[in-house]
């Protein structure tokens, strides 16, 4: 008997190539200061996990004390953004559209 794999949409999956994202690498809170990355969807890919990759245009690491002299971060480079996290790191807001 054969068997069938079942897709899954995942919580984030959809948004076009193009779309200019806000993707946070944690859950916001009291405090701690916000980690994420903003940029524009180029492409898609599934390796290892689906993802959506960004053209990152601006790193709020970059804002942090800690952030080093050179204070480039991941600006100018591809960055992956996944479309699902497993468990109690995934949050509504995680990733937002922007204008």
């Amino acid at each position: 008997m054969a068997t069938t794999k079942t897709e899954y949409k995942l919580k984030f999956e959809g948004i076009e190539v193009g779309t200019k994202i806000r993707a946070y690498d944690f859950v916001p809170m009291k405090g701690r200061e916000e980690c994420y990355v903003e940029g524009v969807i180029v492409r898609f890919d599934s390796q290892t996990y689906k993802g959506y990759i960004i053209e990152c245009t601006y790193d709020s690491w970059n804002d942090h004390e800690d952030a080093g002299d050179d204070r480039i971060g991941r600006v100018g480079s591809e960055v992956k953004v996944p479309m699902g996290i497993a468990g109690s790191s995934e949050f509504d807001e995680r990733i937002t559209v922007i204008e």
